[in-house]
């Protein structure tokens, strides 16, 4: 039997550019050189219910050089499939050699109907059966998403409405419906495809930012029928590859981001961080863009070594600016990196962290009253403000205050009347780490 589990190639999340391409440029280790290799591979895979051969044989690329200039030779692929294979095998295989060729020749629009009937052709065979096949769901759903997004940047080169990878949307639903209704025992389910599909899913969902659908298939996760296996677990024999489940917790970190409940984000990509693979800095590096602002928010500052380690440079300032309270500091880094803020769509949370900026001002002001009162006359607050080159009136001073005090990052309350803010005796500013914020700041 296959492999049970299949290794995610990669995490990005961001929408694709126009200069996608829907295969890796080096060619995978062991992918068939021909034609009729690819056809024996996967006839023997499909005789021995081989899933790791199968995904092997599928897995075809721009690298493959020696496939492809055999492909421009035209070859009578058909009789090469026909002979080797039975449907819908034969016509699986012949879907993704026109697949290949057409991307090699820069054809994309091409490229993704012969990927799309490629897909449909897998879940013709796939329907009806067991689980040994799950393997091969990893190389077409990534040359699906990979063909739609590349599509689709060639059509709106044209001018032209972009809804391929819609359509491939579409197509990966059906997969994920085949694995999910799956009621074989767990063992021999093909639930365990699922993940993959999803993660395949939330890539295009993202890209196209259509993010309500995402909810779908996390509903569909926590449901009691799907394997509890998200942590790392083994259950009853099986478990999902790592590197799928850290897929997973990131994008479900970033919708966390996105619905402003900030603790279950950074449990979420804290565990897709630490468990990613060391040499996968560039990974890591996607984790960290959202799990660094996510704990700003959270009064957690990430070290400069860390930051600097995975080329994130630009946040060592803007970490500084928010752990010292310098508004001023803080509005010049968040100005200065507002596109890339924008571009990788954390903008809107660093921005949050502007409430954590003022918290940290007004509780070094604080320090400056004697005998460390607890009635803080707001003028000085002002004042203080005025030094910083920052103008603001009381009216604003105290609205500021009073958010402050709703999220809980101070303990009192405003008299306006005598124009102080009377603080708690005891932690007035407590620690971000202790308030497990789950609202917007």
């Amino acid at each position: 039997r296959g492999t049970h589990c299949v290794v995610s190639r990669g995490l990005a999340g961001s929408a694709p550019s126009a200069s996608v391409c829907p295969t890796r440029p080096m060619s995978a280790p062991g992918a068939p050189s021909t034609a009729q290799q690819a056809a024996q591979t996967i006839s023997q895979a499909v005789s021995r219910q081989d899933g790791a051969g199968l995904a092997a044989a599928l897995r075809l690329d721009l690298g493959n050089t020696a496939l492809i200039a055999q492909l421009n030779s035209s070859p009578p692929l058909e009789q090469i499939c026909g002979r080797a294979l039975v449907e819908p095998w034969d016509e699986l295989l012949l879907e993704q050699l026109h697949y290949i060729k057409a991307a090699a020749a820069g054809e994309h629009e091409a490229a993704y109907s012969h990927c799309e009937r490629a897909a449909a052709c897998f879940q013709a065979a796939f329907e009806k059966e067991s689980d040994w096949p799950v393997p091969a769901l990893h190389s077409l759903c990534l040359n699906l998403r990979r063909a739609a997004a590349a599509a689709d940047a060639a059509l709106v080169a044209k001018g032209e409405r972009a809804a391929r990878q819609q359509e491939a949307a579409r197509t990966m639903q059906k997969f994920f419906q085949v694995c999910v209704t799956d009621r074989a025992p767990l063992p021999v389910s093909k639930k365990w495809g699922a993940l993959v599909v999803i993660n395949a899913l939330f890539h295009v969902y993202f890209a196209i930012n259509n993010l309500r659908l995402c909810q779908n298939l996390i509903r569909a996760v926590e449901g009691p029928a799907f394997p509890k296996a998200l942590d790392g677990q083994t259950v009853e024999g099986r478990h999902f590859a790592k590197a799928e489940v850290v897929t997973y917790k990131y994008f479900t970190g970033r919708l966390a981001l996105l619905n402003s409940d900030f603790g279950a984000a950074e449990r979420q990509l804290s565990w897709a961080f630490e468990r990613c693979p060391r040499a996968a800095t560039g990974n890591k590096r996607l984790v960290l863009r959202y799990l660094v602002p996510v704990r700003l928010a959270l009064g957690v500052f990430a070290s400069e070594a860390l930051l600097r380690k995975y080329g994130l440079d630009y946040f060592v300032p803007l970490c500084r600016a928010v752990h010292r309270g310098d508004l001023n500091a803080f509005e010049e880094q968040l100005a200065t990196h507002q596109q890339r803020f924008i571009r990788h769509g954390s903008y809107l949370l660093v921005e949050r962290s502007k409430l954590i900026v003022y918290r940290n001002f007004f509780r070094r002001v604080a320090l400056l009253h004697p005998d460390k009162s607890t009635k803080l006359d707001i003028k000085r607050f002002q004042a203080c403000l005025k030094a910083t080159n920052t103008e603001m009136e009381v009216d604003e001073i105290e609205c500021i205050l009073a958010n402050l005090i709703y999220c809980g990052y101070i303990k009192g309350y405003i008299s306006h009347a005598h124009g102080k803010l009377v603080v708690s005796k005891g932690a007035p500013f407590p620690p971000l780490r202790e308030l497990g914020l789950t609202s917007a700041v």
